[in-house]
């Protein structure tokens, strides 16, 4: 008897999902549902985001009637959606009405010829608009990308596992873009008091950090800074702030 093996798990191009990957497809379907309604609000400028510091400012030119970024956004997303649907016999309908009936077809979707495809391919789309949903004040910022020949910014989203360069397309563990920045900040130091520090990871991350969690980072041996002359001020290691900083997050 043949053991099936899944796509994802093997990297094969065809075969049935297993349940942990079944899992996430469902969990895939479930937030992008969400996801594409969130993007259909900002398409009729019901909700806006605007860059993140960035000052409002009025404009000479009126304002579309649509944000057509999100409107090409949907259109690409629903492209997608339609095609997954066609692998199980769905062929015509709604961005919104197919995931719900796929939603109910987990098991045929599962089984599918292209299940791989169609697990990247929704996972992908997901990812997208997600992120396009989310204020930039909700981003964060991964580290950089680890080509030699590119090293732009990595940015995204807190749950992230896998993260795409927009500048070269390469795509990285997010785990792995971390690593390799704090090992690239080995024998750095932030000089100054708590906030001092917590402002450096605020700029270095974008994660929401206080004052107080440096100093409750200290108290529970997880910092190891070294006391200055001045009373008050620390000498603190970058690799051991990003690592608290990070650790944090995951705990959430």
């Amino acid at each position: 008897m043949t053991r099936n093996q899944c796509p994802i798990c093997e990297g094969l191009p065809r075969g049935p999902l297993c349940k942990a990957h079944r899992q996430e497809l469902a969990k895939t379907i479930h937030d992008l549902r969400l996801g594409m309604y969130e993007l259909k609000r900002m398409e009729r400028r019901e909700v806006r985001h605007k860059p993140h510091g960035e000052r409002a400012v009025r404009s000479v030119f009126s304002p579309t009637l649509i944000d057509m970024t999100a409107a090409s956004l949907y259109d690409y997303a629903e492209e997608i959606i339609q095609d997954v649907a066609g692998d199980i016999g769905l062929w015509a309908g709604e961005a919104l009405q197919l995931l719900t009936k796929l939603a109910g077809r987990m098991g045929r979707l599962a089984n599918a010829p292209n299940s791989g495809r169609d697990y990247r391919d929704l996972t992908r789309t997901n990812r997208k608009v997600q992120l396009h949903i989310t204020p930039p004040e909700e981003r964060i910022i991964h580290g950089h990308c680890l080509s030699p020949t590119c090293g732009a910014e990595l940015s995204g989203l807190p749950d992230d596992t896998m993260s795409t360069c927009s500048k070269c397309g390469n795509a990285w563990m997010v785990a792995e873009v971390r690593r390799v920045r704090r090992e690239r900040m080995e024998g750095q130091y932030i000089i100054g008091q708590p906030k001092v520090a917590a402002q450096w990871v605020c700029r270095e991350t974008g994660l929401e950090i206080k004052r107080g969690d440096v100093s409750n980072w200290r108290s529970r041996g997880l910092l190891h800074p070294v006391e200055t002359e001045t009373r008050g001020v620390w000498q603190w290691a970058k690799p051991e702030l990003l690592e608290c900083a990070e650790g944090m997050r995951l705990a959430t």
